[in-house]
């Protein structure tokens, strides 16, 4: 069985900081999202999608069965931004038996931690306001007149989005991580850890560039440091792309977002222009990294 799964394509963006309008746009430019390792699982970006239904169709709440396939028209919103997500039976067979909307949740999980480009697959579309209107003589006249946001900030996140987005991972084997640490009965704080951090990871995504960075810093932290002793610094950059001093300057920035009143000698954030925070897409990578490690190593 094939299952149709609407989704929106929306940026992990540099720009996404309140000050830049029109950031989830930043996706429309995507031509192919590809999933070369599984193929079961294909992307299609359209306004409409044909389903065509074997052997029965729904007329209200009737059942009407047939030996022809009948044909039905889904239409979408916001097509620019919109992928169909199609499934070939690869939510069919799942124990405990599929549950709508936790299973979707779970696999657009899986997805985004399936991919180190600077985007995530949500079912809310996001910033959909297009601008504002004056009234002038009985009429709303479109004001094209406003600025899309900051210039520099703009040029922060110019050519961030690739035109072609990869799912690199085994999304089967991560779907089933995800949903059994998101269904099971919790027996240990490593499984309520991990519980907690898929949480986190998924607010993350959609979140604004601070809150972002700061969930994705407690997801690792979370996973590799609970009930150990050692250098957080070095643990993390053991585990992931990040080197040490990425790992410090990203715990540093979270500390001083979360607590600033905490330590000695504190610097304000406009104070911090020497140090080389890692870009929120490389963040995105560690953790997700560590987040699949984590998984597979507690499920074994």
């Amino acid at each position: 069985m094939t299952t149709y799964i609407p989704s929106y394509l929306r940026p992990l963006s540099q720009t996404r900081t309140g000050t830049h309008s029109g950031v989830d746009q930043k996706t429309d430019d995507v031509d192919l999202v590809s999933c070369p390792n599984i193929e079961e699982l294909e992307f299609e970006q359209q306004e409409t999608v044909n389903l065509w239904v074997n052997k029965q169709a729904y007329n209200g709440k009737q059942v009407v069965t047939s030996n022809r396939q009948i044909r039905v028209d889904k239409t979408v919103d916001h097509p620019e931004r919109h992928w169909w997500i199609i499934a070939h039976g690869l939510l069919e067979n799942t124990d405990p038996p599929l549950r709508e909307h936790a299973d979707v949740f779970d696999f657009l999980i899986a997805i985004n931690l399936c991919t180190e480009d600077p985007v995530f697959f949500s079912q809310n579309p996001g910033q959909v306001t297009g601008g504002a209107y004056s009234y002038s003589r009985g009429a709303l006249d479109y004001r094209d007149d406003l600025s899309p946001g900051n210039i520099a900030t703009a040029l922060l996140g110019l050519n961030e989005i690739p035109d072609e987005i990869k799912i690199t991972d085994d999304v089967i084997s991560v779907y089933e991580d995800v949903r059994e640490y998101r269904s099971k009965q919790i027996e240990t704080d490593a499984e309520m850890d991990l519980r907690v951090a898929l949480h986190m990871y998924d607010d993350a995504l959609s979140s604004d560039i601070w809150t972002a960075m700061t969930n994705l810093y407690f997801v690792c932290e979370n996973l590799l440091s609970s009930g150990r002793r050692g250098d957080k610094d070095q643990r993390v950059a053991d585990s992931t792309i990040l080197s040490v001093d990425d790992a410090q300057a990203w715990r540093e920035m979270v500390n001083r977002i979360k607590h600033p009143d905490k330590g000695e000698d504190i610097e304000g954030l406009l104070d911090r222009d020497e140090l080389e925070v890692p870009s929120l897409r490389r963040m995105r990578t560690a953790t997700n990294t560590v987040l699949k490690k984590s998984m597979n190593e507690t499920t074994a």
